[in-house]
C-alpha cells in the first residue's frame, strides 16, 4: 500500500478513536477550578528519532487531541533532528526531507501554534550558524516557529495570551564550549552567561503577574536514573551532575524560586516526569524518542514513567494549571497521571484592605526599632558606630494615601534589587512610579550572593540576617533626599524621591500582605512611559544602560552627552556614592536634526551617598576582600578613586572618550560655582526635622570640603581612567588610522561610512595602553608615522575579513580569529590568531581591576603545633586572561612547636602560549622547620610514652625553585617543568637524627645537597569546592618526576604518585555519601635520602598516625568515609545541617629487602556542620594502635 495513504488512514482511525475516548473520559477528570481555559500546551521532545512508531504515535495523538481545544500550542523542546542541520548544502537534503515528512507535514493538522526548539543534537560543528539556517528552512516552508532565534539563548512570547508567558531557553547554548563557534552571539542581545541569568531574572520579574512556562531542553530537576559515572559527576557537561550543568540548573531554580507561578518544562530526559521542589514544578516530556531512559520511583504527589507519550498542560484564566501525562501506543492514549498546579500568587479577595480614610496627614515612624539598634560597646568596637541612632529615631512623615493621588494610582507588581523591597505603581495614563521601603531586606542580599540554591526562607530570623540588617545602617537613610534640590541646581535628571509613611490600603491590592505600614520613598519610574516628565528632561525616549551600550556599538549615530555624564560622575565622588552599577542609570534620548540621537544621564538611586563605614571587622575585610574595597567612609576626601569607581568604571571607559582635562576642569568649576554653602545648607534643611542632627551637620561640613577639593579628586580619577583606554568601532565598516607622533603622542582617528566620528591624540605620560575593537563588518586598521616612546596598542578586528596595514609595527599587535580570513599587509605584523570567544569578543567588563588581597594563614596540627602567618595575593587582568593575566602569592608562616619559618611564592603568568600559562613556584624554610622521621620500613617502632613528639622531628632547611608550563581547560589541568632544590638536615644529638642506629654524624644527609630534575602533573577534577560537603564527584591526580644530585653526591631516582578520590551518593539527595581515596607513592631507583622517600601518616592518608609515620620506597593507602547528614538545624546564626562520618584507613610501606606483610589501619569518625551547602566545619577523632588524633578541617580532605 502507498505509505502516504496508509499514514492518512492511520490518522483517521486515531482521530475517531481519540474522539470516542474524549467523550467517555470527559466526566472522569473534572476541573478543580471554575475558571475558563486560557491555553492548552502539548509538550514533547526527541522527535529526531523518527521515523519510528513511538514518535509517529505521539504526534498523531497530540494532533487529534488538539482538535478539541480553542487555543492550543505545541512545543517540541529540542532534538528535533538526529545530528542537526549539516553545514554543507549538499548534505542538507536528507535532513530537510526528514523534517518535512516526519515533523512539519504531520504537524500541519495541529489545531494551534506549533513551535520547535533546539536541543543538544542541533548544536553540531557550526553550531549557531546552522541553527540560523535551520530556522530559515523551517519557517520558510511552514507556519511553524523555531525559537529561540539566531542561536541565541532565549525568546519570550505571550502567544496572544493575557495571563501566560512562554519563555523558551536554549540550554545547549549555555553548555557549549564557546571557543568552538566562530562569531557566537553576534546577533544576540546576551553576550555572557551572567547576562543570561540577569535577563532570566528580569523576565520573571517583568511577568510576575502571569504564569511563566519555561521551556528548556535540559531539565532543571529530574528523577531519571543515572549510572555510576553519571552519579559522581559524569564525563560530559550534558550529564545532570556535571559542574556546569549544576550551575545552570541550580541558578535557574534559585531564581525561579523567588517568583510565583513558574513552571519548567523539559525534554532532555527520554521519559515522562512531574517533579516538584522548593515550590518549583518541573514537567519532563521527552518520550517521543524510540529508546527511553529509566526513572526512579516518585514520591507522593510526583510522577515518573518509562513510557512513550506526552504531557498536556492546561492553563486557566485564574492562573492555576493542570498537567496530564498520556501514554501512547496501541489505540487511544491512556492518561497516566494528572496534577492540579495551584496558583501561588494570592488573589485580591484573599487579602484584606484596611480603611485608612480616618488617618491623619502625618505619621511618626522609624526604620528600625530601638531594640534593633541597641548594641553593646564591644559590638560597636567590632562592627562600628554607623548611623544606628538615626535608623531607630522616629520622624514625622506625610501619609501616602494612593487614592488621593490623581489618576487612580495602584500597585501592579513587586520590584526591588538585591537589597530593596519595592512596589511598582501605575495610574490611568500608564505613568509608573516606585514605592520603595526604606528598610532594606537582608535575606534578599544574602540570596543574591548565593546564586545556585534557594536560602531566603531559611535565613529569616538568624544572626546572619541580623548582621546584614545592621550593616545597612552604614548608610545615612535621610541625607540622600537632600540631593533633590542639589541635582535640580546642577540640572541633573533624577527621579526626585520623597519620603512618606505608606499604610496598607486598598490600592496595594494583593501586596498588602507583605507591604505597607512602613516608611517608603516614592519616585517616578525612569522608563519610557514617563519620558514626558520634566524631571527626566521631556525626552523622546528613555532606555537602559545595556540598551544604550548596544546602540552605541551598533552605530556612531548614537552618542552620549559626555559632559553631562561627567558632571553626574563627579557628583558621585562629591557624595561618596560607590554603588553606580549599570542598573543605577537610565538615559534620556533626544533625536537630533542631523539624524543622530543624543543621550543624557538620568541618575537613579542614591542609597550609598554619605556612608559611614567604620569598625574593626570592616577594616579587616577591606584588606582581605576586594568586594569591600569600594566601601569608603564619607569624610573630607576620597581615599581611593579606583575602588570608589569600581562599579562605574566600565561605563566611564565607554562614555568618557573625548573629553580632555580642560573639559573635566570646566565641569568641576561648574559644580563648585553652583553648589554654594547656602545651596547645600538649604537642601539639607528640607529633610524631616528629626533627621537633622549631628550626623547631617557633619555630612554638610564634609560635603563643603569635598566640593572645594573636587579638582584634585577629579584629577586623580582622570589620570587613572586615562591610563588604560578602550576604543570601539561599530557594526559598520570602520577605518581606524593610528598615527605615531613625536614625544610619545599617538593620534587615533575613526571614520565610519565616510564620516569622521572620533579623533583624539593620546600622550604616553597619561595613557599606558590602548585597546581598539573593530567589532562587526570589514574594518581597516592603519598604523603610520614614526614618532617615539610608543603607547602599546592591542587591536582586535572582530568579525569578517579585517585589513591590518601596520606600516609601523612597533608596540602594536593584532588579535583575531584563527579560523577566519584576515589581511595582513605587512609580513612583519605582530599578531595572535586564536579562536577564543573571550579574547575576540568585546565585553563591557573585559577590563577587570587589578587587586591585592591579604588573608591570615592560621592552623594547628599535633605534629607541627600552632602555626600563624599571612598570605598575600596580587592578581592582575588584561586582554588575554586564563583566568587572569598574572597572579602572585607570597605566604609566610611561623610554626610555634619548632620556631621554624616557611616562605612560599607561587606565580602564574597567563598565555605564554595559547591556553598555556607560565608558572613559577619557590619555597624556603629556615633551619628550625621540621618534618617527621621514624626510620625507614613498614614496622618501625614508636611509643609516645617513651619519647616526646620532638624526638622524631627533623630540622631541615630547604629551598626550591620550580618553573613550569600549565595548561587548564574545563576540568582538566596539566603542569610540567624542571625542578631545582637544596636540602640540609640539621644534626641533633637528642633526637632521631642523633640515633646512631639510623644516622652517623658524618652521613651525607647532614650536608647540603642540591638536586635538579623534572616533574609533570595531570589532574582531572569534577568536584565542587574544597570546603563544601561534597555530595558527588571524583578527582584523579598523577604526578611523575625525576631528581638527581648536581653536586658530589650520587642520589638519583624517579617517582610516580597517583591518587583517585570518589564521592558516591548513596541517596539521590546526596546526604549519604560514600567517599574514598586511593593513593600511592612509588620511587624508582634506590639512591635517595629519607626526605624523598614515600611516606604514610597524617591527615592525607592514615589519619590515626602521626605525619610521615612510615617511610620507604613505595607506599599505598586507601581512606574511606561514610558521611551522613542526620538533621537540619534551625539556629539563630545560619541554617545548618548536622552530619556524622565514620572513617577507616589502611595502608603500608614497601622497602627494598623488606619482608613485612603488615597492613596498618586507623579508624574514627567526625561530626560536621554544613552551612549554605558551601562551608563545612569538620571535627574528627581517629585512633590507631599507636596514638589518637584530633583533627579539625574546613571541608574534607577527600
Amino acid at each position: 500500500m502507498n505509505k502516504k495513504y496508509a499514514s492518512l488512514r492511520l490518522s483517521l482511525y486515531s482521530f475517531f478513536a481519540l474522539g470516542l475516548w474524549a467523550l467517555v473520559s470527559s466526566g472522569i477528570y473534572a476541573q478543580e477550578t471554575d475558571a475558563a481555559i486560557e491555553q492548552t500546551f502539548y509538550f514533547t521532545g526527541n522527535t529526531g528519532d523518527a521515523p519510528n512508531a513511538s514518535t509517529t504515535g505521539v504526534l498523531e495523538a497530540i494532533n487529534t487531541m488538539s482538535q478539541q481545544d480553542a487555543n492550543a500550542t505545541f512545543v517540541a523542546i529540542g532534538n528535533i533532528t538526529k545530528k542537526g542541520y549539516p553545514p554543507k548544502k549538499k548534505d542538507r537534503k536528507a535532513v530537510e526531507a526528514f523534517l518535512q515528512q516526519e515533523i512539519m507535514q504531520p504537524l500541519e493538522a495541529f489545531n494551534g501554534n506549533v513551535i520547535l526548539m533546539p536541543g543538544k543534537n542541533e548544536w553540531n560543528k557550526n553550531g549557531h550558524e546552522n541553527l540560523d539556517d535551520l530556522e530559515s528552512f523551517i519557517q520558510d516552508n511552514s507556519k511553524i516557529e523555531f525559537w529561540p532565534n539566531d542561536g541565541c539563548p532565549r525568546e519570550i512570547e505571550n502567544l496572544s495570551m493575557e495571563n501566560v508567558e512562554l519563555l523558551m531557553i536554549d540550554s545547549q547554548w549555555f553548555l557549549e564550549d564557546w571557543d568552538d563557534h566562530l562569531y557566537l552571539n553576534n546577533k544576540c542581545e546576551l553576550k555572557t552567561r551572567d547576562d543570561f541569568f540577569a535577563k532570566f531574572k528580569d523576565d520573571l520579574k517583568d511577568e510576575q503577574n502571569k504564569t511563566v512556562i519555561v521551556a528548556v531542553h535540559h531539565s532543571v530537576l529530574t528523577l531519571s536514573q543515572q549510572n555510576f559515572i553519571e552519579k559522581i559527576g559524569g564525563l560530559s557537561v550534558e550529564d545532570y551532575y556535571s559542574t556546569l550543568r549544576q550551575n545552570y540548573a541550580g541558578t535557574l531554580e534559585t531564581l525561579a524560586s523567588q517568583f510565583p507561578d513558574v513552571i519548567f518544562v523539559s525534554a532532555s530526559d527520554r521519559n515522562l516526569q512531574y517533579v516538584f521542589d522548593d515550590g518549583i514544578p518541573q514537567i519532563i516530556s521527552g518520550a517521543a524518542a524510540s529508546k527511553l531512559d529509566g526513572v526512579r520511583k516518585a514520591d507522593d504527589g510526583q510522577f515518573t514513567a518509562k513510557s512513550h507519550g506526552f504531557a498536556k498542560l492546561t492553563v486557566y484564566t485564574d492562573r492555576s494549571s493542570k498537567v496530564e501525562f498520556f501514554q501512547t501506543g496501541k489505540g487511544a492514549p491512556q492518561k497516566l497521571f494528572e496534577k492540579q498546579i495551584r496558583r501561588q500568587q494570592p488573589r485580591p479577595e484573599d487579602i484584606p484592605a484596611p480603611d485608612i480614610s480616618g488617618m491623619s496627614d502625618t505619621y511618626k515612624a522609624s526604620i528600625y526599632t530601638k531594640e534593633e539598634t541597641d548594641k553593646s560597646g564591644f559590638y560597636r568596637f567590632l562592627w562600628g558606630e554607623h548611623y544606628r541612632d538615626v535608623f531607630s529615631k522616629e520622624i514625622e512623615a506625610p501619609v501616602l494615601d494612593l487614592s488621593e493621588l490623581p489618576g487612580n494610582v495602584h500597585a501592579i507588581s513587586e520590584g526591588g534589587g538585591n537589597q530593596s523591597r519595592s512596589l511598582r505603581l501605575i495610574d490611568d495614563d500608564e505613568h509608573e512610579y516606585t514605592a520603595r521601603e526604606l528598610r532594606k531586606s537582608a535575606v534578599r542580599f544574602i540570596q543574591s550572593k548565593i546564586t545556585d540554591h534557594y536560602v531566603r526562607d531559611f535565613m529569616q530570623n538568624t544572626i546572619a540576617e541580623d548582621i546584614v540588617q545592621d550593616f545597612y545602617t552604614t548608610a545615612q537613610p535621610y541625607a540622600p533626599f537632600a540631593l533633590n534640590p542639589i541635582f535640580d541646581t546642577l540640572d541633573i535628571y533624577n527621579a526626585e524621591p520623597k519620603i512618606y509613611y505608606m499604610p496598607k490600603q486598598k490600592q496595594l491590592g494583593i501586596f498588602n500582605e507583605d507591604y505597607g505600614d512602613k516608611l517608603y520613598m516614592l519616585e517616578a519610574h525612569a522608563g519610557d512611559e514617563n519620558k514626558s516628565f520634566e524631571r527626566f528632561g521631556n525626552a523622546d525616549d528613555i532606555i537602559s544602560t545595556k540598551d544604550l551600550l548596544a546602540e552605541v556599538r551598533d552605530s556612531k549615530k548614537h552618542q552620549v552627552d559626555e559632559a553631562n555624564f561627567l558632571k553626574v560622575r563627579l557628583m558621585d565622588f562629591a557624595v561618596g556614592d560607590y554603588d553606580r552599577h549599570y542598573d543605577q542609570w537610565r538615559w534620556s534620548a533626544y533625536e537630533q536634526d542631523n539624524g543622530n540621537t543624543l543621550y543624557k544621564t538620568i541618575r537613579r538611586d542614591r542609597d550609598q551617598a554619605f556612608p559611614k563605614y567604620d569598625g574593626l571587622i570592616l577594616g579587616l575585610l577591606k584588606v582581605a576582600m576586594i568586594d569591600f574595597r569600594s566601601m569608603e567612609r564619607y569624610d573630607e576626601d576620597v581615599d581611593n578613586v579606583k575602588w570608589l569607581s569600581r562599579y562605574a568604571y566600565p561605563l566611564d571607559q565607554a562614555f568618557l572618550k573625548s573629553l580632555t582635562w580642560e573639559d573635566w576642569q570646566e565641569q568641576v568649576r561648574f559644580i563648585q560655582e553652583k553648589l554654594t554653602d547656602e545651596t547645600i545648607e538649604t537642601a539639607f534643611a528640607t529633610l524631616p526635622k528629626a533627621a537633622q542632627d549631628e550626623s547631617t551637620e557633619k555630612i554638610i561640613k564634609n560635603f563643603k570640603i569635598r566640593r572645594d577639593n573636587l579638582m584634585p579628586i577629579a584629577r586623580r580619577y582622570y589620570e587613572y581612567l586615562m591610563r588604560h583606554q578602550i576604543l570601539l568601532g561599530t557594526g559598520d565598516k570602520d577605518d581606524f588610522v593610528i598615527t605615531r607622533l613625536p614625544n610619545g603622542k599617538t593620534r587615533v582617528a575613526l571614520t565610519t561610512e565616510d564620516d569622521r566620528t572620533f579623533e583624539r591624540t593620546y600622550d604616553k605620560e597619561e595613557t599606558k595602553e590602548l585597546w581598539i575593537y573593530g567589532l562587526d563588518d570589514e574594518d581597516t586598521f592603519t598604523v603610520t608615522g614614526e614618532g617615539d616612546q610608543y603607547i602599546p596598542i592591542k587591536i582586535l578586528g572582530g568579525e569578517n575579513n579585517d585589513v591590518y596595514d601596520f606600516q609601523n609595527t612597533r608596540a602594536v599587535k593584532a588579535y583575531d580569529y584563527k579560523s577566519k580570513k584576515n589581511t595582513f599587509v605587512n609580513p612583519g605584523t605582530r599578531k595572535w590568531l586564536v579562536d577564543s570567544y573571550d579574547i575576540n569578543t568585546y565585553n563591557d567588563e573585559n577590563r577587570k581591576l587589578d587587586a591585592f588581597s591579604t588573608l591570615p594563614a592560621v592552623g594547628y596540627d599535633q605534629d607541627t603545633g600552632f602555626s600563624a602567618g599571612l598570605s598575600g595575593t596580587y592578581t592582575t587582568y588584561g586582554l588575554a586572561n586564563n583566568p587572569f593575566a598574572t597572579q602572585q602569592t607570597l605566604t609566610a608562616k611561623y610554626f610555634a612547636a619548632t620556631h621554624g619559618v616557611e616562605l612560599k611564592y607561587s606565580g602564574e603568568f597567563a598565555n605564554a602560549f595559547y591556553k598555556w600559562n607560565f608558572g613559577l613556584d619557590a619555597r624556603y624554610t629556615t633551619p628550625n622547620y621540621a618534618i617527621n622521621y621514624f626510620g625507614t620500613g613498614n614496622e618501625t617502632t614508636y611509643d609516645d610514652d617513651l619519647v616526646d613528639r620532638d624526638f622524631n622531628r627533623v630540622r631541615i632547611s630547604q629551598w626550591s625553585v620550580n618553573p613550569s608550563l600549565i595548561y587548564r581547560e574545563d576540568r582538566m589541568s596539566i603542569r610540567f617543568g624542571p625542578t631545582f632544590e637544596s636540602l640540609n638536615v640539621s644534626y641533633s644529638g637528642d633526637g632521631v637524627t642523633g640515633d646512631t642506629e639510623i644516622f652517623l654524624p658524618g652521613d651525607d644527609v647532614f650536608n647540603t645537597q642540591y638536586y635538579a630534575g623534572a616533574e609533570a602533573a595531570f589532574q582531572y577534577k569534577n568536584k565542587s569546592g574544597a570546603i563544601a560537603f561534597i555530595r558527588r564527584g571524583f578527582q584523579f591526580d598523577l604526578v611523575a618526576g625525576y631528581k638527581s644530585n648536581i653536586d658530589e653526591y650520587d642520589n638519583e631516582f624517579a617517582y610516580v604518585n597517583p591518587t583517585l578520590s570518589i564521592d558516591y551518593p548513596l541517596h539521590p539527595s546526596g546526604m549519604a555519601v560514600l567517599a574514598t581515596k586511593v593513593g600511592a607513592e612509588m620511587n624508582f631507583g634506590d639512591t635517595y635520602e629519607f626526605y624523598h622517600a614515600a611516606t604514610l601518616g597524617g591527615n592525607n592518608s592514615l589519619r590515626g598516625f602521626r605525619n610521615e609515620r612510615f617511610n620507604g620506597k613505595t607506599s599505598f593507602y586507601q581512606s574511606t568515609d561514610l558521611r551522613v547528614g542526620i538533621a537540619e538545624l534551625t539556629t539563630n546564626f545560619i541554617p545548618l545541617r548536622l552530619g556524622v562520618s565514620a572513617g577507616f584507613d589502611y595502608g603500608r610501606i614497601w622497602t627494598p629487602g623488606g619482608d613485612s606483610e603488615q597492613w596498618h589501619n586507623s579508624y574514627g569518625g567526625s561530626v560536621f556542620l554544613n552551612g549554605f551547602k558551601a562551608l563545612t566545619a569538620n571535627l574528627g577523632y581517629y585512633r590507631s594502635k599507636e596514638s589518637n588524633r584530633v583533627l579539625f578541617t574546613l571541608g574534607f580532605k577527600f
